[in-house]
């Protein structure tokens, strides 16, 4: 089994190149399903949420995720007390789901793939970039916030330049999806072309990534 992680900044269109790798026979593991239903189904985590952030944040059917994120997304403290609450949860729930996959390639989808250090549980990892006014539309469209609300949550994120540092593949999302699919195909034969298991395919030197793996068209 081969283990990708997958990642980008917000709008990258991450998800959007998880679902290409899902259509060419790899299981997708989607770090944001982990923590949703950690948030519904998992009653120490919501507890301990609920002790950080007040009991009116816990609900009958869970977290109140949009409450929550209204609290953490403005203050970074608060944002680092989530995070020493869930990431573990996640973490071992994400390696209990690769334990379970049933196929040569797994991608594990996670926009702080890098910040969490979950990039340690897969073999290898790929960057979705995009450019920065693309980036901006497609999370506005996509999540109804504004210009300046799309911007922070980028801000607050780890640098695309510092997470290209973690890749061993760099997909520019910038095009049309034909162009993105060719990126993904290229990226999947050459996975391909070595063993899939036993092997992990780390970053290489700036000079030599933008070479052989950024996928620019």
């Amino acid at each position: 089994m081969l283990k990708i992680g997958l990642t980008g900044s917000f709008g990258a269109g991450k998800s959007f190149v998880a679902a290409m790798f899902a259509a060419r026979g790899a299981q997708v593991i989607q770090a944001d399903d982990v923590v949703h239903a950690l948030y519904e189904r998992n009653k120490h985590c919501r507890d301990a949420i609920a002790k950080a952030f007040g009991t009116g944040i816990v609900g009958p059917s869970g977290v109140d995720r949009a409450g929550l994120g209204r609290i953490v997304f403005k203050d970074k403290d608060a944002l680092a007390r989530l995070e020493a609450i869930v990431h573990p949860y996640v973490r071992r729930d994400i390696l209990a789901a690769i334990k379970k996959a049933g196929r040569r390639m797994v991608v594990v989808d996670a926009a702080i793939l890098c910040e969490a250090g979950w990039h340690t549980m897969v073999d290898t990892v790929i960057v979705v970039k995009a450019r920065r006014d693309i980036q901006i539309k497609r999370a506005m469209a996509r999540t109804g916030l504004s210009k300046a609300d799309v911007l922070g949550r980028i801000r607050r994120q780890m640098p695309l330049r510092e997470k290209m540092k973690y890749a061993a593949y760099i997909i520019n999302n910038s095009g049309s999806p034909a162009q993105t699919e060719q990126q993904v195909e290229r990226i999947i034969r050459s996975l391909h072309a070595g063993p899939l298991t036993g092997r992990r395919i780390l970053p290489t030197t700036p000079t030599n990534r933008s070479k052989q793996y950024d996928q620019r068209i």
